[in-house]
C-alpha cells in the first residue's frame, strides 16, 4: 500500500511539474524590468523558452530568432534555471513571481522582470539575393614588379577629406540596407544607421553608428573633427563611414542602382582588417557616401561571412 501511495505522489508530482513547465512554454515579449527603483519599459527583446529546454532570443517579434543556451524548470525553488555564455542576464535562476496564460513576472537579482505572452513570432522573409563571391588577390594590387604606387591610385579616388567633411555636414544621416551570408546559415537583412552631427558654432563633425543593443547612437571615434584641421584626417576618412583598405586599387567607374536612387560611382577593390576582401562603390558626386559595398570574411566556419551594404536613404 505504501509503495503504491509513494508512486501516486510521484506520477502527480509529475504532472504538476509539466503542467508548470508547460505554462512556461513559447514566446515572451519582455515588457518591463524593475531595478534599483526604476522602471524601464522601452524593451523589445522576446524570450523563448522551448520545448525540449532549448533557450533561445529575438531582437523583437519581428525579427529571426538565435541559440543562447538552455532551460528548466526547478519545482523546489519555483524558478527557471537558465544556462548561457552569452550574457548575465540569460543565465541563472529566475524565480517566478507570476505566471498566466499572458503573463509571466520573475525575480532574478534583486530586478523585477515582466513578460506579456506572444502568439507568435513574425520573422522577416527569407533573403533570396544570391551570395556574392570577390575572385581577386592581393597580388592584383600590385604591377608586374611586385610595387604598389599609394600616390598615384590615391590621385584617382573622387573624394578627399576636405570634400566629404564639407558634403556630409549638410545631412544628419546616411541609412544602408545590409545583407548578411554568415557561414552555414540563412541570409538575413537590417538596416545600419549613421548619425552625422555638424556643430557650426564649434566648427567641428563627429559620426555615430546606431547600436541596436544600445539603443543609442554610438561614437565612433574619439573626438570630433575640426574642420579647420581635416589634413591630419585624410587615413581616417579616405573611406567614410567603412573601415580603411590596407591595399587597394582603383579599377574603373559603374553606374549602380539603389533604393535612394542609381549613381556613378568609383569602383575600388581591396584588403581590410583581417585580411577582408573588400569592394566600394564610391559615389562620385557624393562625397562620404557609398552606393554598394561588399565585403568579404575569409575565416574558419562559422567565422567567416560576407555582407553587402547597399544605399536606402540619405537625410
Amino acid at each position: 500500500m505504501k509503495n503504491l501511495i509513494s508512486a501516486f505522489i510521484i506520477i502527480i508530482c509529475g504532472i504538476s511539474l509539466k503542467a508548470q513547465e508547460s505554462k512556461i512554454i513559447g514566446n515572451w515579449q519582455l515588457t518591463q524590468i524593475e531595478a534599483n527603483g526604476q522602471t524601464e519599459t522601452k524593451i523589445k527583446l522576446v524570450f523563448i523558452f522551448v520545448e525540449n529546454g532549448v533557450f533561445k532570443l529575438a531582437r523583437d517579434a519581428n525579427s529571426k530568432t538565435i541559440d543562447v543556451g538552455s532551460w528548466k524548470y526547478n519545482k523546489e525553488q519555483q524558478a527557471i534555471i537558465m544556462a548561457s555564455d552569452l550574457d548575465k542576464d540569460f543565465r541563472g535562476n529566475a524565480e517566478i513571481l507570476k505566471i498566466t496564460k499572458s503573463k509571466l513576472v520573475y525575480k532574478k537579482e534583486g530586478a523585477i522582470w515582466t513578460f506579456s505572452k506572444l502568439a507568435k513570432m513574425n520573422p522577416p522573409a527569407k533573403v533570396t539575393m544570391e551570395k556574392p563571391i570577390l575572385s581577386f588577390e592581393s597580388d592584383d594590387m600590385y604591377d608586374e614588379d611586385g610595387n604598389f604606387n599609394y600616390e598615384e591610385t590615391e590621385a584617382k579616388l573622387p573624394w578627399t577629406i576636405e570634400t566629404i567633411v564639407n558634403f556630409l555636414k549638410n545631412y544628419t544621416e546616411l541609412v544602408y540596407n545590409i545583407t548578411s551570408f554568415p557561414d552555414e546559415q540563412e541570409a538575413e537583412a537590417w538596416i545600419v544607421s549613421e548619425k552625422i552631427n555638424y556643430n557650426e558654432a564649434e566648427q567641428t563633425i563627429d559620426v555615430r553608428s546606431y547600436s541596436y543593443f544600445q539603443n543609442d547612437y554610438i561614437d565612433m571615434m574619439e573626438n570630433p573633427i575640426w574642420m579647420n584641421n581635416l589634413a591630419e584626417y585624410e587615413y581616417d576618412f579616405m573611406f567614410f563611414p567603412q573601415d580603411n583598405l590596407d591595399i587597394y586599387k582603383v579599377v574603373g567607374t559603374e553606374t549602380i542602382a539603389t533604393p535612394a536612387g542609381t549613381f556613378k560611382c568609383t569602383l575600388v577593390e581591396g584588403f581590410g582588417r583581417f585580411n577582408s576582401k573588400v569592394q566600394y562603390w564610391m559615389v562620385n558626386n557624393k562625397p562620404g557616401v557609398f552606393a554598394k559595398v561588399v565585403s568579404v570574411k575569409d575565416a574558419p566556419t562559422p567565422f567567416g561571412n560576407t555582407k553587402v551594404y547597399v544605399l536606402k536613404e540619405i537625410k
